[in-house]
């Protein structure tokens, strides 16, 4: 199956599964969609009051210039020219909601790295691409951001270099790095340093189960470099711990080696809770074929998704023993090739009892859930002990 008829049967897919409010607002872009085939002219008279100086260089410094800066993963888009230049296919890839590539619909848990264009945003960006594009006063340009300093890392773990080949859509690889620790240790935040920016599109670290099912522990993207628990929680390292690191890669017109790394940034004990040792980060594991009945009570605090290629999408529901059902989490169009990890907000409170289902269309797709948990108030620790259900029948 070509390319462009995959495409189209995952859109087909998805619009079966769409929920009726959001096929009849996706009506209304149909007039935007046409607007994708004008050709942008030197000479298109400036119609619209959107400068490129305000408003459209600073939603592209907060969607866009992760990926696609200087030294990014795709064309750069850090002066006016090359936004110019590439104008047409910007307004494809908003109109076609592609980039930026955040496969979460609003309307559920409320995400703290939301990373998806807002409606505000998309109508602005819209409007100066078809008003002609003007570029306004420099002088209103936003002032250059300081180099972000971090702290030198407890323990820094050098990754086996990687070579990635040229024109390669999608190159997963999966490394084992031992920490060599000779003591437990509490880590309180996990980056990943890339050695290669152009082609690596994520990272997801892992606990080394050794045999056992992973636990996660970190993630990188270019738009969120590091992810961390909330304070007075963190993540618990036994002696000898090794990590998991599950690399995404995207090859470019050459074949590369990349040099990734591993940072690791305890808690101080000097500076902790009494508590903060018994406030461990914990997980729970949701399959599409079952559902996972909570034993204790915990609030979830992100999501990691995985699934097979051929998953078009995937909900996260939960039914608490009230019989209130929510929705979690709604990826109408999953793209396996984007590891992505959804903090939430405020973190969202279950009582023990509640019961966690995971939905993945089609139904034969291979798909999983990982909750990260913060142990309930006066908890000694989330448990990772669960109740799982009998399947659902197969529609």
């Amino acid at each position: 199956m070509s390319q462009e008829s995959n495409r189209g049967a995952r859109r087909a897919r998805r619009e079966k599964i769409a929920p009726r409010s959001l096929r009849a607002l996706r009506s209304l872009v149909v007039p935007v969609v046409l607007l994708a085939t004008v050709t942008l002219r030197a000479d298109d008279p400036v119609s619209s009051s959107v400068r490129y100086t305000g408003e459209i260089v600073r939603i592209l410094d907060r969607k866009c210039a992760p990926c696609h800066g200087a030294d990014g993963l795709a064309m750069p888009l850090t002066t006016y020219r090359e936004v110019r230049e590439w104008g047409r296919a910007i307004r494809e890839e908003i109109v076609e909601q592609r980039m930026p590539p955040w496969s979460a619909a609003r309307g559920h848990a409320r995400l703290q790295n939301e990373l998806a264009l807002t409606a505000r945003e998309t109508a602005t960006i819209l409007s100066w691409l078809d008003g002609g594009m003007p570029r306004g006063d420099d002088r209103d340009l936003p002032r250059a951001p300081e180099a972000a300093r971090d702290d030198p890392p407890d323990l820094h773990l050098p990754l086996p270099a990687q070579h990635v080949p040229a024109l390669e859509e999608h190159v997963v690889r999966r490394v084992v790095v031992d920490t060599k620790l000779t003591g437990l240790r509490r880590v309180a935040r996990i980056a990943v340093a890339p050695g290669n920016r152009r082609v690596l599109r994520g990272a997801l670290v892992f606990i080394d189960g050794e045999g056992q099912d992973a636990q996660w522990i970190g993630a990188w993207v270019p738009w969120e470099p590091r992810l961390q628990p909330p304070a007075s929680h963190a993540f618990r390292l036994a002696q000898g711990a090794r990590l998991a690191v599950e690399l995404h890669y995207r090859g470019g017109r050459d074949a590369v080696e990349d040099t990734p790394a591993v940072d690791l940034y305890f808690v101080k004990e000097e500076s902790a809770r009494p508590t903060a040792g018994a406030a461990s980060v914990g997980e729970l594991r949701v399959d599409a074929s079952s559902p996972v009945r909570l034993a204790a009570a915990t609030t979830v605090w992100a999501i990691v998704p995985s699934a097979a290629a051929a998953t078009s999408s995937l909900e996260l529901a939960v039914r608490r023993p009230n019989g209130a059902v929510e929705v979690l989490l709604w990826m109408p169009d999953y793209r396996h090739d984007w590891p992505q990890t959804l903090v939430l907000q405020d973190g969202v409170a279950l009582p023990a009892g509640t019961t966690v289902t995971l939905v993945a269309e089609p139904r034969t797709s291979a798909a999983a859930v990982r909750l990260s948990l913060l142990p309930a108030a006066g908890a000694a620790g989330a448990t990772r002990s669960q109740t799982r259900m009998p399947a659902p029948p197969r529609k």
